[in-house]
């Protein structure tokens, strides 16, 4: 006489059961790769850098001393001679990412270098 002890199957294939909270998080996981995958491909080709947008001057700039009694309305004044100082102190506000026209004597500010 033969006695089993153990026996199993042996076609048996353990499958994993997910929850439905678990077929989600796969679910989320795999839209989340392919996602990731085609933004990649996309950026690639399309030419897109990482960093800033802002396109590259080639406008050389001076790097000057405010002194004592100067503004940027007066600096722009002394560089444009004539013309229209707005769009100037505009530049040099935008340049040296000033908050407000202000500046104070000893403070370093670069200013734009025209022929």
């Amino acid at each position: 006489m033969t006695i089993a002890i153990n026996p199993s199957p042996i076609n048996c294939h353990s499958q994993l059961r997910l929850t439905p909270r678990g077929r989600g998080l796969a679910r989320l996981a795999v839209v989340s790769s392919l996602s990731i995958i085609l933004l990649a491909g996309f950026s690639l080709f399309s030419g897109a850098t990482a960093g800033s947008t802002d396109s590259v001057s080639t406008t050389p700039y001076l790097k000057i001393t405010v002194k004592p009694g100067e503004t940027l309305w007066s600096i722009a004044s002394n560089l444009s001679g004539s013309g229209d100082r707005r769009d100037l102190v505009d530049e040099l506000i935008e340049v040296n990412r000033l908050k407000s026209p202000e500046v104070v004597a000893g403070q370093k500010i670069y200013i734009p270098t025209r022929d």
